[in-house]
């Protein structure tokens, strides 16, 4: 570009930019645009080769960086938050070639927001789990200080505060155990299962270790499977979690429907390929249209206290959630408030 004062200096900024893996863009010794890739130019539409980039890139951080880069610094890192798609940026900025009137300066930009993201992501996990904790903490403390004063020698108190502390010991284990595997599926969400699964045969084992957790809430599983092969590609024993999780749902929270349905079924999609759906439906009191979208998230409760009361962790249409999603299937949640609820997994289908 003209406004560059060396050509060969400007053909290897041009040529470093534009094949630089991250936004980037060069500026001369008085902060004016020498060159700039593509990705640099989507990000700052209003950028424009000889005219200051601190004009078409707004924010106290960058101008006081590039500032000192240009003052004689070597280095320095500004952060650009853009509103419109709100983004947060790091713009890493290095001096390139000495001159007399000041540097060249060569600035790339790392977009953090996702991280910032996660990290937003852990810290409410940790604190959502912390409050899940103190309240079977705190009752196990309370009953073993009981027992250990007033009811030391009241035998039936006794037995009554020990059984209460294995079931709070118990609901803590069986939170920290969903925390534990949401983790493990997490860090496997970006490897793709690489076994065979029947939906088939994962849908009547389901129905088979969940026959007497029903009958005892009064419910009755049945099982409408497919014809033919119901074969997808994956990993069985998550396959296997993501129906348990379903129908201990709808045991629990729909049960006083008094029955509970596992369906495998073929079809296609508007593409044309073949899938294949695995749905467990209640006719329960059903769930109000403003929680669905908010169902899969963690520690996420339609009614906290019944709940608890079933031993429910929040955990479970999470971890539904992240193992379809490592499967490429697609939950999705359909319910009215008075006629029950149907959960909905679609997996891609292998050839029958």
């Amino acid at each position: 570009m003209r406004f560059c004062y060396d050509t060969r200096m400007r053909e290897y900024l041009e040529h470093l930019t534009e094949n630089f893996v991250f936004p980037a863009l060069a500026v001369d010794e008085r902060g004016a645009l020498i060159s700039a890739n593509a990705a640099a130019m989507e990000l700052f539409p209003l950028l424009e080769p000889g005219r200051p980039a601190s004009a078409a890139i707004r924010g106290k951080s960058f101008a006081n960086a590039l500032g000192d880069v240009l003052s004689g610094g070597k280095s320095a890192l500004a952060i650009v938050d853009l509103k419109r798609p709100k983004r947060r940026l790091e713009a890493h900025m290095s001096a390139l070639s000495a001159r007399p009137g000041g540097s060249h300066v060569f600035i790339h930009f790392r977009d953090r927001s996702q991280e910032q993201s996660l990290a937003r992501m852990r810290m409410n996990f940790i604190a959502s789990a912390s409050h899940e904790l103190r309240t079977p903490v705190a009752a196990i403390l309370g009953l073993a200080e009981t027992l250990r004063g007033a009811a030391r020698d009241d035998e039936a108190a006794r037995e009554s505060f020990l059984a209460h502390m294995e079931q709070q010991a118990l609901r803590m284990k069986k939170l920290v155990d969903d925390m534990l595997s949401l983790s493990r599926i997490e860090a496997d969400g970006h490897k793709l299962p690489a076994g065979e699964a029947d939906l088939n045969l994962i849908a009547r084992r389901a129905a088979e270790l969940l026959h007497d957790r029903a009958a005892a809430a009064g419910v009755r599983i049945e099982l409408r499977l497919h014809d033919g092969a119901a074969l997808v590609r994956g990993d069985a024993g998550q396959i296997e979690q993501i129906v348990l999780n379903l129908v201990e749902n709808a045991i629990v929270y729909g049960g006083d429907g008094g029955k509970v349905r596992i369906r495998v079924r073929r079809g296609v999609s508007k593409k044309g390929a073949a899938r294949l759906a695995l749905s467990v439906r209640d006719w329960g009191a059903g769930i109000l249209k403003k929680h669905i979208p908010r169902l899969t998230e963690r520690f996420y409760r339609v009614d906290k206290s019944a709940s608890r009361k079933a031993g429910g962790t929040g955990l479970g249409l999470a971890i539904v959630k992240h193992l379809a999603a490592r499967h490429g299937a697609r939950l999705k949640i359909a319910s009215k408030k008075g006629k029950g609820a149907k959960f909905t997994v679609i997996f891609p289908a292998l050839a029958e």
